[in-house]
C-alpha cells in the first residue's frame, strides 16, 4: 500500500496494529474506535491502518467500500487540517457498529463526519 498522501503512510503488519492498540489513547465515536499514539518527537508523517471486521460486514464489497471512504475522509483532513494529524505519531481505526449489506448504502458525508468527529475528541483528550 502506497502513502495517501505526503503527511499519511500505512501501517504494516499485525505487530504494528497491537503496538498502537496497546500503547495508544483509546477514542470512541459512534460507530468507530480509534487508538491514537501521540506525537513526541518531530516527524513529517503519521502512520495509520484501518480495519473493518468480519463480523460487522460480511461482504468483502462492504468493507473495501467503507475503507475508501475513510481513506478519503483522511486525505480531506490532511488537505484542511494538517495540524490535527501531526498531534499524532500512529493511529488505527477500528469500525465497531454493523454495516448495510449493500456498498451503495454506506455515504461518504456520514463516514467523514464521524472521523472528524474522532479526531477533535482525540486532539481534546492528547491535549
Amino acid at each position: 500500500m502506497k502513502r495517501l498522501t505526503k503527511l499519511m503512510k500505512p501501517l504494516k503488519g499485525h505487530n504494528s496494529f497491537t503496538r498502537v492498540i496497546s500503547k495508544g489513547v483509546k477514542v470512541k465515536s459512534e460507530s468507530f474506535v480509534g487508538f491514537f499514539v501521540p506525537n513526541e518527537s518531530e516527524i513529517s508523517f503519521v502512520k495509520f491502518g484501518i480495519s473493518i471486521p468480519k463480523k460487522h460486514a460480511k461482504k468483502a464489497v462492504v468493507r473495501n467500500r467503507t475503507k475508501r471512504l475513510v481513506k478519503e475522509s483522511l486525505i480531506c483532513l490532511a488537505k484542511y487540517d494538517e495540524d490535527i494529524l501531526l498531534t499524532f505519531e500512529e493511529f488505527v481505526l477500528i469500525r465497531t457498529e454493523k454495516l448495510p449489506s449493500h456498498p451503495k448504502l454506506i455515504s461518504f458525508s456520514n463516514v467523514k463526519a464521524e472521523i472528524y468527529e474522532l479526531f477533535d475528541k482525540a486532539k481534546m483528550r492528547i491535549g
